[in-house]
């Protein structure tokens, strides 16, 4: 009977279940898997707690700044850049490829604050096996501003049938030339648990390989001053007013950045975020040039068929150094490719071996304004065959071209149907040159 006399006075405590069924006693917590993670002997390598302040941006963030703070914000803001090289192995099929970075401020303990850690996944869409070495760039605005430790950890292709993605060290910049003035960026960080120190840097000036910062608007303003040098010398030679042409055509270059941009914005249904520069389409700047450049013309008694073809060399001179800028700074970037033609591009955030869509076009302009100058010097064509057969055949190269660039099309219908209706004004202008 003692037994039941001690169970009989334990249950007087009965009614205090609630304690002794407490469900905390066997919390998750106990397990505590941070005391079962390998890395805590390295708290410099992963963090956990780097994903809190990457998820308390938003919130502070969601009152959006305006268009002139968002771009001063882009331009000197700091940011954290980081560059991992990958080797995508001699064979194999297309495959994708992560690279997870993480990092810390150098110097920064205690408990994790806004902006003195980040963790960022950069995910390329494929790699091709057998083009060289690939490099991945990750750029982290709005930190602390300083001297971080960022590490780099690259996943596998076996997803899709691909090797594993071995790391590689930034390639040797070299001699002096192009290769030591495109991969002498990025801030290379190895691959693995090894980290790498690295300094924050204005926004605009934090590139990677293969990208050379501020590159893009003098290129372009070296293709219009040329453009207009080449019309002011064939306007007085067809007897026209130069200050009254170079007038006209300034312009329709201001018309034409606009236009670019609104073609841009269209294009990606109303998006105006970022820097204006960014987000241009050479064909809004075409329509919208010679709109304002027929109206002009008109009020100033200018022959505008005339004055069309001999604005069209220059034309063409201008955007054939322009996409020179294009390949600098890293936009419209071919698609990668293990092709011998290929050529080590970037599009700001993935370097590679690419087709080189960005040189054919600058050729193709090339050719297209020699061809429109010989033909306004020696054949003397019908007063505005030479400019609408100049654009009508830069349509169909640049058409031709989509399908080799990196950004995916939204609908192959209308390239082949641009590309058509090109080629038959072509065709059509070529019938009138000749029959006049």
């Amino acid at each position: 009977m003692p037994p039941k006399s001690r169970a009989s006075r334990r249950q007087p405590a009965g009614p205090r279940k609630p304690r002794t069924a407490q469900p905390r006693t066997a919390q998750p917590r106990t397990a505590q898997p941070r005391t079962a993670q390998p890395r805590t002997a390295q708290p410099e390598e992963t963090q956990p707690e780097a994903a809190q302040p990457e998820a308390a941006q938003p919130e502070e963030t969601q009152s959006g700044p305006g268009w002139a703070e968002s771009v001063r914000q882009q331009v000197l803001g700091e940011a954290v850049i980081a560059t991992c090289w990958l080797d995508p192995g001699s064979s194999g099929r297309p495959y994708p490829v992560s690279v997870r970075f993480s990092g810390r401020r150098a110097g920064a303990g205690g408990r994790p604050r806004q902006g003195d850690r980040f963790e960022q996944m950069e995910t390329i869409g494929d790699v091709v096996p057998g083009s060289g070495p690939v490099s991945v760039t990750a750029k982290v605005p709005d930190v602390t501003p300083g001297e971080w430790v960022v590490w780099a950890t690259p996943g596998t292709g076996t997803a899709r049938g691909g090797p594993p993605m071995r790391p590689l060290p930034a390639p040797p910049a070299g001699r002096p030339g192009l290769r030591r003035l495109l991969w002498s960026k990025g801030n290379p960080v190895p691959a693995g648990n090894s980290g790498a120190r690295v300094t924050t840097r204005p926004g605009g000036f934090a590139t990677g390989p293969g990208v050379v910062p501020a590159s893009w608007a003098p290129l372009v303003a070296v293709g219009v001053v040329a453009a207009l040098a080449a019309q002011a010398v064939l306007a007085g030679r067809a007897h026209f007013s130069i200050s009254a042409a170079l007038g006209v055509s300034l312009a329709a270059c201001v018309a034409g950045a606009a236009g670019a941009r609104a073609w841009y914005v269209a294009l990606n249904r109303g998006n105006v975020e970022g820097i204006p520069s960014q987000g241009l389409c050479i064909q809004g700047f075409i329509v919208a040039a010679t709109a304002v450049l027929i109206a002009g013309l008109a009020l100033a008694g200018i022959p505008i068929r005339t004055f069309l073809d001999i604005s069209a060399p220059g034309l063409f001179f201008g955007m054939a150094i322009g996409r020179q800028g294009c390949f600098l700074h890293g936009c419209c970037a071919g698609r990668p490719t293990a092709s011998r033609w290929g050529i080590w591009a970037s599009d700001g955030r993935v370097g590679a071996r690419r087709a080189p869509v960005q040189q054919l076009e600058s050729l193709a302009c090339l050719v297209i304004g020699v061809a429109a100058l010989l033909l306004v010097l020696l054949a003397r064509p019908v007063a505005g065959t030479v400019f609408a057969g100049a654009v009508a055949a830069y349509t169909v190269c640049r058409q031709i071209l989509f399908r080799y660039r990196a950004e995916p099309r939204k609908s192959s219908l209308g390239r082949r149907a641009s590309m058509i209706a090109a080629g038959l004004v072509l065709l059509a202008d070529i019938i009138a040159a000749i029959v006049a």
